[in-house]
């Protein structure tokens, strides 16, 4: 079982996102915060918090950094504890 690596604050990710697939993005919002105003990262993927547990083979084998995105913080930490827990390297935006 791995750990939650700690945050990575939005201008580091960016800095990161200059490199081609360095880091997988997967945003744990709902669908409609995903399309609201906020809008979301290009590229990220987005699988409700709610519905990760059941998607988690689809991370399965990965071997980039996977930064978990929500609003404020929250979500993403509890999706990051999941990821980690099945040993895949997992930090929050």
């Amino acid at each position: 079982m791995s750990k939650v690596l700690s945050p990575v604050s939005a201008p580091d990710l960016n800095k990161t996102l200059e490199q081609p697939a360095a880091v997988r993005l997967l945003d744990v919002r709902e669908p409609h915060e995903y399309v609201s105003e906020l809008g979301h990262i290009a590229g990220s993927e987005l699988v409700p918090l709610g519905q990760l547990p059941q998607q988690l083979d689809r991370f399965a084998g990965e071997t980039r950094e996977i930064v978990v995105i929500c609003k404020s913080g929250m979500r993403a930490a509890k999706a990051a504890d999941l990821l980690a827990q099945r040993g895949l390297q997992a930090r929050v935006l």
